[in-house]
């Protein structure tokens, strides 16, 4: 198997990941309206990133992850909408996805698009990295689903392996810092499980 094919059939696996990526969330939100934990910057700025990373892979030929990207920004548009439903205030996150769209303009205009793309990769901490200080904050963050974060750990393998194989860095750097938010999500869960499992039982 060439590396070309190879690179292929890591990003089909990928985009199946990323397909799926937000669903235990949405799930969850639908199932118990608990909210505690989850950080509605993650949702908004989570979409607008991801419009973001839709023009720079079509600007580069990336196709096949186009189907991905599309995923995502419904899937946490979505999840935006299911904390706005259960009381969760998005205005200030509205805004942060907003200045996420400007600014990105404004560096692809000014710096091109590789300077873009790998900031969009790095840029994963402004929505992956509220989630994560959500979770830490919260004493109990009952409104977090593991599987969405576990999923993510497997999305950043992916396409930082996918990255890896086109030598497209911005891509590697996107996967490495998925992978460390949400190893960070995760150990947050695990801390706090017998609260989270107490806090479900209180409501049960």
């Amino acid at each position: 198997m060439s590396r070309d094919q190879l690179a292929f059939w890591v990003a089909v696996v990928a985009n199946g990941v990323t397909f799926v990526q937000i669903i235990p969330q949405i799930a969850r939100l639908i199932r118990t309206g608990r909210t505690e934990g989850v950080s509605p910057i993650w949702a908004a700025a989570g979409m607008t990133i991801n419009l973001g990373w839709l023009t720079y892979v079509v600007e580069n030929g990336f196709w096949e992850t186009i189907p991905s990207i599309f995923a995502a920004i419904s899937s946490f548009g979505l999840a935006l909408f299911l904390l706005y439903r259960n009381g969760v205030s998005v205005r200030a996150s509205l805004l942060v996805g907003a200045a996420v769209i400007v600014a990105s303009v404004v560096i692809q205009r000014a710096a091109g698009w590789t300077v873009l793309g790998t900031v969009l990769g790095l840029s994963n901490g402004l929505y992956l990295g509220p989630a994560l200080i959500a979770a830490w904050r919260t004493y109990a963050p009952v409104g977090i689903s593991p599987g969405t974060w576990w999923l993510t750990v497997l999305e950043g393998f992916k396409w930082g392996l996918y990255g890896v194989l086109v030598a497209a860095v911005p891509i590697v750097v996107y996967g490495s810092t998925a992978i460390l938010l949400a190893v960070g999500v995760l150990l947050r869960l695990w801390m706090t499980r017998h609260r989270i499992q107490a806090a479900l039982g209180h409501t049960a």
